[in-house]
Protein backbone atom coordinates (compact mmCIF):
# COMPACT_ATOMS: atom_id res chain seq x y z
CA UNK A 1 0.00 0.00 0.00
CA UNK A 2 2.90 2.38 0.65
CA UNK A 3 3.82 2.04 -3.03
CA UNK A 4 0.39 3.26 -4.18
CA UNK A 5 0.43 6.22 -1.80
CA UNK A 6 3.87 7.39 -2.89
CA UNK A 7 3.53 11.14 -3.70
CA UNK A 8 5.63 10.68 -6.83
CA UNK A 9 2.81 8.57 -8.31
CA UNK A 10 0.04 11.05 -7.59
CA UNK A 11 0.13 12.91 -10.97
CA UNK A 12 -0.22 9.65 -12.86
CA UNK A 13 -2.86 8.17 -10.57
CA UNK A 14 -4.78 11.45 -10.86
CA UNK A 15 -4.61 11.27 -14.67
CA UNK A 16 -5.93 7.70 -14.57
CA UNK A 17 -8.79 8.83 -12.35
CA UNK A 18 -9.67 11.62 -14.79
CA UNK A 19 -9.91 9.09 -17.60
CA UNK A 20 -12.53 7.21 -15.60
CA UNK A 21 -14.39 10.46 -14.86
CA UNK A 22 -14.40 11.42 -18.55
CA UNK A 23 -15.79 8.02 -19.44
CA UNK A 24 -18.55 8.34 -16.85
CA UNK A 25 -19.30 11.90 -18.01
CA UNK A 26 -19.62 10.83 -21.63
CA UNK A 27 -21.94 7.99 -20.65
CA UNK A 28 -24.07 10.41 -18.61
CA UNK A 29 -24.20 12.90 -21.50
CA UNK A 30 -25.19 10.18 -23.95
CA UNK A 31 -27.96 8.99 -21.64
CA UNK A 32 -29.17 12.57 -21.29
CA UNK A 33 -29.08 13.16 -25.03
CA UNK A 34 -26.39 15.87 -24.86
CA UNK A 35 -23.54 14.01 -26.54
CA UNK A 36 -24.58 14.94 -30.04
CA UNK A 37 -25.40 18.27 -31.66
CA UNK A 38 -27.67 16.57 -34.14
CA UNK A 39 -30.72 18.32 -32.71
CA UNK A 40 -29.24 21.77 -33.25
CA UNK A 41 -31.32 23.51 -35.92
CA UNK A 42 -29.62 24.49 -39.17
CA UNK A 43 -30.46 26.88 -41.97
CA UNK A 44 -30.81 24.42 -44.81
CA UNK A 45 -28.46 21.83 -46.21
CA UNK A 46 -26.81 23.89 -48.95
CA UNK A 47 -23.21 25.10 -48.57
CA UNK A 48 -22.81 28.65 -47.33
CA UNK A 49 -23.03 31.28 -50.03
CA UNK A 50 -20.28 33.80 -50.65
CA UNK A 51 -22.20 36.62 -49.04
CA UNK A 52 -20.45 39.80 -47.96
CA UNK A 53 -22.09 39.99 -44.55
CA UNK A 54 -20.00 43.03 -43.64
CA UNK A 55 -22.11 45.12 -46.05
CA UNK A 56 -25.49 43.88 -44.81
CA UNK A 57 -27.88 45.93 -42.67
CA UNK A 58 -29.56 44.64 -39.52
CA UNK A 59 -32.87 43.82 -41.30
CA UNK A 60 -30.95 41.99 -44.03
CA UNK A 61 -28.98 40.01 -41.45
CA UNK A 62 -32.17 39.15 -39.57
CA UNK A 63 -33.84 37.89 -42.74
CA UNK A 64 -30.81 36.07 -44.14
CA UNK A 65 -29.84 34.27 -40.92
CA UNK A 66 -33.24 34.07 -39.23
CA UNK A 67 -32.06 36.18 -36.29
CA UNK A 68 -34.08 38.18 -33.77
CA UNK A 69 -33.93 41.91 -34.52
CA UNK A 70 -31.89 42.73 -31.40
CA UNK A 71 -29.23 40.14 -32.19
CA UNK A 72 -29.13 41.27 -35.84
CA UNK A 73 -28.64 44.87 -34.73
CA UNK A 74 -25.74 43.86 -32.48
CA UNK A 75 -24.16 41.82 -35.28
CA UNK A 76 -24.37 44.86 -37.57
CA UNK A 77 -22.53 46.93 -34.96
CA UNK A 78 -19.87 44.26 -34.52
CA UNK A 79 -19.38 43.97 -38.28
CA UNK A 80 -18.80 47.73 -38.49
CA UNK A 81 -15.54 47.11 -36.64
CA UNK A 82 -14.37 44.41 -39.02
CA UNK A 83 -11.19 45.59 -40.73
CA UNK A 84 -11.11 43.12 -43.59
CA UNK A 85 -8.58 40.36 -44.35
CA UNK A 86 -5.84 41.81 -42.16
CA UNK A 87 -8.00 41.33 -39.07
CA UNK A 88 -8.06 37.55 -39.41
CA UNK A 89 -6.58 35.79 -36.41
CA UNK A 90 -8.25 32.37 -36.41
CA UNK A 91 -9.71 30.57 -39.40
CA UNK A 92 -10.42 26.99 -40.35
CA UNK A 93 -7.24 26.68 -42.39
CA UNK A 94 -5.06 27.20 -39.32
CA UNK A 95 -3.01 29.96 -37.66
CA UNK A 96 -0.36 30.06 -34.99
CA UNK A 97 -2.87 28.74 -32.45
CA UNK A 98 -4.35 26.35 -35.00
CA UNK A 99 -0.86 25.17 -35.93
CA UNK A 100 -0.12 24.20 -32.34
CA UNK A 101 -3.44 22.36 -32.12
CA UNK A 102 -2.65 20.54 -35.36
CA UNK A 103 0.82 19.55 -34.13
CA UNK A 104 -0.77 18.02 -31.04
CA UNK A 105 -3.56 16.40 -33.06
CA UNK A 106 -6.22 18.25 -31.05
CA UNK A 107 -8.28 19.31 -34.07
CA UNK A 108 -8.45 15.83 -35.59
CA UNK A 109 -10.87 14.35 -33.04
CA UNK A 110 -13.31 15.66 -30.39
CA UNK A 111 -11.55 17.36 -27.50
CA UNK A 112 -12.87 14.88 -24.95
CA UNK A 113 -11.54 11.96 -27.03
CA UNK A 114 -8.12 13.62 -27.37
CA UNK A 115 -8.01 14.38 -23.65
CA UNK A 116 -8.98 10.83 -22.69
CA UNK A 117 -6.28 9.37 -24.95
CA UNK A 118 -3.65 11.78 -23.64
CA UNK A 119 -4.49 11.20 -19.98
CA UNK A 120 -4.48 7.43 -20.42
CA UNK A 121 -1.08 7.48 -22.16
CA UNK A 122 0.36 9.97 -19.65
CA UNK A 123 -0.79 7.83 -16.72
CA UNK A 124 0.52 4.65 -18.35
CA UNK A 125 3.92 6.16 -19.20
CA UNK A 126 4.39 7.56 -15.72
CA UNK A 127 3.22 4.49 -13.82
CA UNK A 128 5.31 2.11 -15.93
CA UNK A 129 8.41 4.29 -15.59
CA UNK A 130 8.07 4.73 -11.82
CA UNK A 131 7.21 1.06 -11.24
CA UNK A 132 10.25 -0.13 -13.20
CA UNK A 133 12.53 2.27 -11.35
CA UNK A 134 11.13 1.18 -8.00
CA UNK A 135 11.47 -2.53 -8.82
CA UNK A 136 14.98 -2.17 -10.26
CA UNK A 137 16.64 0.46 -8.09
CA UNK A 138 14.29 0.84 -5.14
CA UNK A 139 13.54 4.52 -5.79
CA UNK A 140 11.36 6.72 -8.00
CA UNK A 141 11.98 9.95 -9.82
CA UNK A 142 10.61 13.08 -8.13
CA UNK A 143 7.33 14.31 -9.58
CA UNK A 144 8.90 17.48 -10.93
CA UNK A 145 11.18 15.35 -13.14
CA UNK A 146 8.88 12.39 -13.85
CA UNK A 147 5.99 14.47 -15.18
CA UNK A 148 7.91 16.21 -18.03
CA UNK A 149 9.54 12.91 -19.01
CA UNK A 150 6.15 11.18 -19.21
CA UNK A 151 4.67 14.08 -21.19
CA UNK A 152 6.99 13.52 -24.16
CA UNK A 153 5.86 10.00 -25.18
CA UNK A 154 2.28 10.73 -24.12
CA UNK A 155 1.95 13.74 -26.46
CA UNK A 156 3.71 11.97 -29.34
CA UNK A 157 1.57 8.84 -29.08
CA UNK A 158 -1.61 10.86 -28.59
CA UNK A 159 -0.97 12.72 -31.84
CA UNK A 160 -0.34 9.45 -33.68
CA UNK A 161 -3.46 7.78 -32.28
CA UNK A 162 -5.62 10.84 -32.95
CA UNK A 163 -4.40 10.89 -36.55
CA UNK A 164 -5.23 7.20 -36.89
CA UNK A 165 -8.73 7.72 -35.52
CA UNK A 166 -9.28 10.71 -37.82
CA UNK A 167 -8.42 8.58 -40.86
CA UNK A 168 -11.16 6.13 -39.88
CA UNK A 169 -13.82 8.85 -39.90
CA UNK A 170 -15.54 8.84 -43.32
CA UNK A 171 -15.33 12.07 -45.29
CA UNK A 172 -17.59 12.62 -48.26
CA UNK A 173 -16.64 16.15 -49.26
CA UNK A 174 -13.52 18.11 -50.13
CA UNK A 175 -12.01 20.52 -47.59
CA UNK A 176 -13.19 23.48 -49.72
CA UNK A 177 -16.80 22.27 -49.69
CA UNK A 178 -16.48 21.46 -46.00
CA UNK A 179 -15.29 24.98 -45.15
CA UNK A 180 -18.07 26.59 -47.16
CA UNK A 181 -20.60 24.36 -45.39
CA UNK A 182 -19.74 25.59 -41.90
CA UNK A 183 -21.07 29.13 -42.19
CA UNK A 184 -24.66 29.94 -41.17
CA UNK A 185 -24.86 26.75 -39.09
CA UNK A 186 -26.40 26.77 -35.64
CA UNK A 187 -24.33 24.85 -33.13
CA UNK A 188 -23.24 24.58 -29.49
CA UNK A 189 -20.00 25.41 -27.69
CA UNK A 190 -18.86 22.10 -26.20
CA UNK A 191 -15.50 22.85 -24.55
CA UNK A 192 -14.36 26.06 -22.85
CA UNK A 193 -15.50 29.68 -22.96
CA UNK A 194 -15.09 31.55 -26.25
CA UNK A 195 -13.53 35.01 -26.02
CA UNK A 196 -11.61 37.10 -28.52
CA UNK A 197 -8.11 35.66 -28.86
CA UNK A 198 -9.23 32.73 -26.68
CA UNK A 199 -11.27 30.32 -28.83
CA UNK A 200 -13.47 27.51 -27.56
CA UNK A 201 -14.28 24.22 -29.25
CA UNK A 202 -17.49 24.11 -31.26
CA UNK A 203 -19.11 21.05 -32.78
CA UNK A 204 -20.67 21.84 -36.17
CA UNK A 205 -22.72 19.54 -38.38
CA UNK A 206 -22.43 20.67 -42.00
CA UNK A 207 -25.04 20.39 -44.73
CA UNK A 208 -23.79 16.93 -45.67
CA UNK A 209 -24.19 15.47 -42.20
CA UNK A 210 -20.46 15.52 -41.38
CA UNK A 211 -19.46 16.62 -37.88
CA UNK A 212 -16.62 19.12 -37.48
CA UNK A 213 -14.80 20.13 -34.31
CA UNK A 214 -13.02 23.47 -34.51
CA UNK A 215 -11.80 26.25 -32.25
CA UNK A 216 -13.62 29.54 -32.83
CA UNK A 217 -13.87 33.01 -31.29
CA UNK A 218 -16.88 35.33 -30.89
CA UNK A 219 -17.56 38.05 -33.43
CA UNK A 220 -17.79 40.70 -30.73
CA UNK A 221 -14.80 41.74 -28.61
CA UNK A 222 -17.08 41.94 -25.55
CA UNK A 223 -18.74 38.53 -25.86
CA UNK A 224 -17.91 35.61 -23.59
CA UNK A 225 -19.73 32.52 -24.82
CA UNK A 226 -19.76 29.78 -22.21
CA UNK A 227 -19.81 26.03 -22.66
CA UNK A 228 -23.24 24.77 -23.67
CA UNK A 229 -24.32 28.07 -25.28
CA UNK A 230 -26.16 27.98 -28.60
CA UNK A 231 -24.40 29.92 -31.34
CA UNK A 232 -24.63 30.87 -34.99
CA UNK A 233 -21.44 30.25 -36.97
CA UNK A 234 -20.98 33.31 -39.19
CA UNK A 235 -18.59 33.12 -42.15
CA UNK A 236 -16.88 36.41 -42.96
CA UNK A 237 -14.84 37.20 -46.09
CA UNK A 238 -11.94 34.85 -46.87
CA UNK A 239 -13.49 32.08 -44.80
CA UNK A 240 -13.05 33.60 -41.34
CA UNK A 241 -15.52 31.96 -38.95
CA UNK A 242 -16.91 33.78 -35.91
CA UNK A 243 -19.54 32.90 -33.32
CA UNK A 244 -22.70 34.87 -32.61
CA UNK A 245 -24.45 33.95 -29.33
CA UNK A 246 -28.15 33.19 -29.74
CA UNK A 247 -29.21 33.93 -26.19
Amino acid sequence: MSFIFNPDLFPFLGAAGLVVLLLLLEIALMMGGFSSAGDAPTLGDAPDLDLDVTAMSAPELAAEFDLPSDIAAQVELDLDGYDGPGEITHDVSGTSVGGILDILGMRKVPMTVWLAIFLALFASAGLVMQTLLSATFGWMLPRIIAVPIALVPALALTRAIASGIARLIPRTETPAISEHSLGRRRSVVIIGTARRRSPAQVRITDGYGNTHYTMLEPLSDSDEITQGSKVLVLRLPRGLLRLVPLG
